[in-house]
């Protein structure tokens, strides 16, 4: 039998454990969430696409896109900033875009620029549950070629707060417990913002980890996941067109 597509798979994914996690927690806001920013994603790229080729198609990357938006801001955010930043991560995919392709992690984006321009504000929803996002992360990150990325993020991240932990006293084992899974597992690896060389992956996954510690070592707390990634998706644009 043959699966659905990894897009399908993960929407599949995002969606159940959303509705677990409302039940369990009784948060009914944040499904109401993911309704919002999935509704004003799919209709933004719909819309656009229709003015674009006459043809009305709904993506399946616009409701990923409007999933990680609902995990990421905090479900007590206003309608408007979810619907904003869902139009603003569509807009973005379809004008910054290099050799036919977009440059920066839509979702990433949007969110980004809600939370610059009007100081929204982000919840990340299971960014801790390792114990579920690492082994189906690892499935996902297979599927879509991205393990080498995984891999050296999390030997660059040893690396670099290996030392820390020495100096300190402070067990390695609670170091990678504070790192943010579902950004690693769910964010970082989109296939269509991150370098399709090999040695590119490994470079784009140091260099995140790279942008993580530095900005942290430099005293930027907000939002460095976004920084760091937005940041190594143009670093990662320039490599692969210097390589080609």
């Amino acid at each position: 039998m043959k699966l659905p597509s990894i897009k399908v798979q993960l929407s599949l994914f995002l969606g159940l454990f959303a509705a677990y996690l409302a039940f369990i927690e009784k948060d009914f806001l944040f499904p109401l969430a993911i309704f919002i920013a999935i509704l004003f994603s799919v209709v933004s790229d719909t819309l656009i696409n229709y003015l674009k080729n006459k043809k009305i198609t709904v993506t399946e990357s616009s409701i990923v896109t409007g999933l990680i938006i609902g995990y990421v801001l905090s479900s007590q955010e206003s309608w408007l900033i979810l619907a904003l930043a869902s139009i603003f991560a569509i807009v973005s995919k379809h004008v910054i875009r290099f050799r036919k392709s977009h440059i920066f992690n839509p979702a990433a984006l949007g969110i980004f620029i809600v939370v610059l321009l009007f100081g929204a504000y982000t919840e990340w929803k299971t960014a801790y549950s390792w114990y579920i996002l690492v082994p189906l992360g690892i499935y996902f990150a297979s599927r879509i070629k991205r393990l080498s990325l995984i891999a050296s993020f999390f030997i660059t991240s040893l690396f670099l707060y290996g030392p820390q932990a020495f100096l300190y006293n402070v067990s390695l084992l609670d170091i990678f417990g504070y790192l943010n899974y579902f950004f690693i597992f769910v964010m970082m690896i989109e296939p269509r913002t991150t370098p399709v060389r090999r040695r590119s992956k490994i470079l784009f996954g140091m260099g995140v980890a790279a942008f993580i510690f530095a900005f942290y070592e430099f005293g930027v707390s907000l939002e460095v996941e976004l920084y760091a990634l937005l940041g190594a998706n143009f670093l990662g644009a320039l490599l692969e067109r210097r390589r080609s």
